[in-house]
């Protein structure tokens, strides 16, 4: 039997999915925030879209990747049996740079804030890489989205200059109803 949080977080997903853009936002009792990060970090795939050299060939993952600490458990192997388009998601855990540039969301833990942090963000130039943190000032700091909780709801900021470095078209949908933007929003 699934847990009522698996499928409290579920059903925000289909709510993201199909919704009005405030319905994804409204207050979910007794969901972990982590467990709903990881509804949101899914979702936001299907409203960015990488450019066709992200992938070796049509059979390649699509990989979901976390450095420094992983606040997610369990529940980010959820994304193993879920798609991006016809690619397979794989999570991952880099342990180089190298690695960090195959990834196409990589989600950088608490224990990732310090210097070598902003060195990988740096490091990573424009590959086609969204990054993405809990960080209270990481869309500030240049990371692609950063959660932050607004009235006690889970919201994101989006920074489009970020996204534009790393060659990501980002849906107007996601812009629409992040909670602020850094840079030009296009038109």
């Amino acid at each position: 039997m699934v847990s009522c949080n698996l499928c409290r977080s579920w059903m925000v997903a289909i709510l993201f999915l199909f919704g009005s853009g405030t319905a994804f936002a409204q207050q979910i009792d007794n969901v972990h925030d982590y467990q709903l990060k990881v509804v949101f970090i899914y979702n936001f795939s299907k409203f960015i879209e990488w450019p066709e050299a992200a992938f070796a060939d049509n059979n390649a993952s699509f990989q979901v990747c976390v450095v420094g600490e992983n606040p997610f458990g369990e529940s980010l192997q959820s994304l193993n049996s879920r798609l991006y388009k016809t690619h397979p998601i794989a999570v991952k855990f880099p342990q180089s740079l190298a690695e960090a540039k195959n990834c196409h969301i990589l989600y950088i833990g608490e224990s990732g804030k310090s210097t070598p942090w902003r060195d990988l963000i740096k490091n990573l130039g424009d590959a086609p890489v969204l990054t993405v943190s809990s960080s209270g000032d990481a869309a500030e700091s240049g990371i692609g989205i950063g959660f932050v909780t607004k009235e006690g709801k889970i919201r994101w900021d989006l920074n489009l200059n970020a996204t534009r470095k790393a060659q990501l078209k980002v849906s107007a949908k996601l812009v629409e109803i992040a909670a602020s933007i850094i840079g030009e929003v296009p038109r």
